[in-house]
């Protein structure tokens, strides 16, 4: 049987959860921060925020968008559910562009098309989630050049393609030509955290906002504190509603130590 996939765990990644597991923190330490950083070391992104799956570094990266009921977002066919639902998850509505055959990658020829025709009928897609199809980078600085005239935001859903390159050399994740990069780090993909996922972005507003929405939507800063409690340390305030998306401190943990096996694991797949 030729299993879906087969991820690799050392003796080190081992030791690094059974650490976080032996530490008097278990949450609220630097586990976490410490992944992201990583991260955005290696693709070049200047802000990573962590989350408990791709699929809810979608559904982020929507909500940062404020893409809401009304609004439509386009994908591509041959991606995984989560690439769809994610527009659905804010009441969007969800639109196809069709793929490359050779590259099943999206169809550049397509996507002009369909863009020039829902032009015509006022039916333009807020957002562009671009997939790269196992792991291999779609043509981005062609997506963007097409998609700028019409104002669409682009998310990369890099779930399969961290360690990959675009064309032009530019790391996936670097976010070169796109709003935000969602990645996962499901045992299937480049590495593991057993479940886990982030979205990196160059936008430090977008950044903000991802972090409140995975974080129940509540803040500790004080500048946006309009009470008479703003003053107290154990004050704390919700803006919106958010989500409980936040990535454990033992998942982290493994995904950090995977981090440093990364060039390995592309070099041997």
């Amino acid at each position: 049987m030729i299993p879906y996939g087969r991820h690799k765990i050392y003796p080190e990644d081992i030791d690094a959860v059974t650490a976080v597991l032996k530490d008097s923190l278990l949450t609220q330490g630097e586990q976490v921060p410490q992944f992201e950083r990583a991260v955005c070391e290696y693709t070049g992104a200047k802000h990573g925020v962590a989350c408990n799956s791709g699929t809810s570094g979608l559904h982020l990266a929507c909500l940062a968008l404020g893409v809401k009921e009304g609004d439509i977002v386009w994908t591509v066919p041959n991606s995984f559910a989560a690439s769809a639902n994610c527009a659905r998850y804010c009441g969007a509505d969800i639109d196809f562009v069709d793929i490359d055959p050779q590259t099943r990658n999206l169809c550049l020829n397509h996507l002009s098309q369909k863009l020039n025709e829902a032009a015509k009928h006022n039916m333009l897609p807020k957002a562009l989630v671009v997939v790269h199809f196992a792991g291999h980078s779609c043509d981005m600085a062609s997506v963007a050049e097409i998609t700028k005239p019409f104002g669409i935001a682009l998310i990369e859903d890099a779930a399969h393609a961290l360690g990959g390159k675009d064309a032009l050399g530019n790391a996936v994740g670097k976010c070169t030509y796109s709003l935000m990069t969602v990645l996962s780090f499901h045992p299937v993909k480049s590495i593991t955290s057993a479940e886990g996922g982030m979205v990196l972005t160059n936008d430090a507003n977008l950044a903000t906002l991802l972090r409140r929405y995975s974080t129940h939507g509540i803040t500790r800063d004080e500048s946006l504190f309009d009470t008479e409690n703003r003053d107290q340390p154990w004050f704390y305030t919700q803006l919106e509603l958010g989500y409980n998306y936040r990535l454990s401190y033992l998942h982290a943990a493994l995904g950090r130590s995977q981090r440093m096996r990364l060039d390995r694991f592309v070099s041997a797949s």
